[in-house]
């Protein structure tokens, strides 16, 4: 589910996240796409350009496929569930208005101009190339992440092996289990 939202996040706003803690950057140069509501652009986005946006980029196949991804997960968490319940749960989440939600968030952050370039590179085909691409990318990036984050949590695990058999010896005994009350 977090890849979903990756791509979510990516194919919507036509932006790839800068690493590192630094600001998405407009392509025009005009300044961050992401700022606070009180900076939402003077021309926002119309939604006819959302929903154009949300089209091109499969936006409806992706979220099925996080109901789909998202429900047998749930099924596992708590397999006492009854079914009728994941039956409306399923049926909420598919009828939920979430491109109302997304067109609000689109016009809080994204004006008509950077909305009509993106368009114009979404139609064209280079664009019609990342969209296709994006999902394997960013599948890529997720597992290339995945291990480069458990090779770098052995290293620090390993360097620190003393202070934490130490640690976790402290606290087992605080935390020991007191015998029966008599």
């Amino acid at each position: 589910m977090r890849k979903t939202g990756w791509l979510l996040l990516i194919v919507l706003t036509g932006a790839v996240p800068a690493w590192g803690g630094a600001t998405m950057v407009r392509g025009n140069g005009a300044g961050p796409i992401g700022e606070t509501a009180e900076s939402a652009p003077a021309h926002p986005v119309t939604v006819a350009q959302v929903y154009e946006i949300l089209r091109l980029t499969g936006t409806d196949p992706t979220r099925r496929q996080m109901v789909d991804e998202m429900l047998p997960n749930l099924k596992q968490m708590m397999p006492y569930m009854p079914d009728d319940v994941v039956a409306d749960f399923r049926h909420s989440l598919t009828t939920a208005d979430f491109q109302g939600a997304m067109i609000h968030s689109f016009q809080q952050h994204m004006s008509r101009e950077d909305a009509a370039a993106i368009l114009l590179f979404y139609k064209s085909p280079a664009g019609q190339r990342m969209i296709a691409t994006m999902p394997q990318i960013l599948n890529d990036g997720q597992q290339a992440g995945t291990e480069l984050g458990h090779h770098v949590m052995l290293q620090v695990i390993q360097r620190h092996k003393a202070e934490i058999d130490a640690a976790a010896a402290s606290y087992h005994a605080d935390h020991a289990p007191s015998g029966p009350a008599h």
